[in-house]
C-alpha cells in the first residue's frame, strides 16, 4: 500500500496576502460571497469562513501538481485563490473544468475587479473609516512604544530599488492620493494623544518585519500590510474600509523608514 502522503498547508502569511488580494470574497465566477460571519456580541471576533485552495497543489498526487515548481511556488499566494467551501471542495473534484488556466483566469479577473473596487472607494474615505483603521492599528495586540521615525526614502526611490510590480505601484499612488486626508486625520488624533502618530508607524513597521521574516516579497508585503491594517477594524466589511487601509498604509509607505534598500 503506498503511503499517503499528507497535504502541505500554504504559509499564514500567504494565506492573507490572497485573502487581501481577494477581498475576502469568494472569487469563484459567479459566486462574491462574503467569506466572514460577523460578530454580534462584544467579546466575540468575526469569523472568516472561505477556504485557500492551491491552484496547483502543494503535494504529489494533489489536484493540477506541477513538479516542476518549487515548493515556495507552490505556497506563494501567486498559486493560491480564495473561495467559499462549496467551491473550494468543487476544484478539487471536478477537475475537467477547473484547470490551472481556468483558476488562474479566475483568480487574475476577480482581484482585478476587487482591486477596482478598493481605488474606487478612496473617494468615499471618511475621518470614520480612518479611525476605525487607524485605531485597530495603535492598540492591536501586543502594545507597542511609539518610535522615533527617521525621514524615509522617496516614495519613486523605494518603488525602483524593491523592484515592486505595477499592481503593488498602482495601488500605492491610488492610497497617495488620500495622504493629505490621513495626514490631517492623524495631526488630529496627535492633538489629544501625542503618541498616536509615532505609535501606528511603530505598528507599521513591526508589521513589515513580520512579513519579511515570513519571507514575503515587496509585492506581497505591501497587500500584507494593508489586510493586517483592515483586520478587525470594523464590524462590517465595505469598500470605504479597505479604501481606508489602503489610504493609511500607502501613507505610512511614504513616510516611514520600510522598504528601504541600501
Amino acid at each position: 500500500m503506498s503511503k499517503l502522503i499528507p497535504r502541505e498547508s500554504a504559509p499564514p502569511a500567504q494565506e492573507k496576502v490572497v485573502v487581501s488580494r481577494s477581498g475576502n470574497t469568494c472569487a469563484y465566477p459567479g459566486c462574491g460571497l462574503i467569506l466572514t460571519i460577523e460578530s454580534l456580541a462584544n467579546g466575540d471576533r468575526p469569523k472568516a469562513t472561505g477556504k485557500v485552495a492551491h491552484i496547483c497543489a502543494a503535494s504529489p498526487g494533489g489536484p493540477r501538481y506541477d513538479e516542476e515548481m518549487t515548493k515556495q511556488q507552490r505556497g506563494s499566494a501567486d498559486n493560491l485563490i480564495y473561495l467559499c467551501g462549496p467551491h473550494h471542495d468543487a476544484v478539487d473534484a471536478q477537475l475537467e473544468l477547473h484547470t490551472v488556466e481556468f483558476l488562474r483566469e479566475t483568480k487574475r479577473v476577480h482581484e482585478a475587479k476587487v482591486a477596482r473596487g478598493v481605488r474606487a472607494g478612496l473617494g468615499d474615505v471618511t475621518y470614520a473609516e480612518l479611525s476605525m483603521v487607524c485605531t485597530v492599528l495603535v492598540g492591536a495586540r501586543e502594545p507597542l512604544k511609539a518610535v522615533q521615525v527617521d525621514i524615509a526614502l522617496p516614495v519613486q526611490q523605494k518603488i525602483q530599488l524593491n523592484k515592486l510590480g505595477p499592481g503593488a505601484v498602482e495601488l500605492i499612488t491610488a492610497g497617495l492620493s488620500q495622504a493629505d486626508r490621513v495626514a490631517s486625520f492623524i495631526a488630529f488624533q496627535s492633538d489629544w494623544n501625542p503618541g498616536f502618530g509615532k505609535t501606528l508607524a511603530a505598528r507599521c513597521k513591526s508589521d513589515y518585519y513580520s512579513a519579511i521574516a515570513d519571507g514575503l516579497q515587496p509585492d506581497e508585503v505591501f497587500d500584507y500590510l494593508v489586510q493586517r491594517a483592515w483586520d478587525n477594524a470594523g464590524p462590517q466589511d465595505t469598500p470605504q474600509l479597505r479604501a481606508a487601509a489602503l489610504a493609511v498604509i500607502a501613507y505610512l509607505f511614504e513616510i516611514c523608514e520600510v522598504f528601504e534598500r541600501e
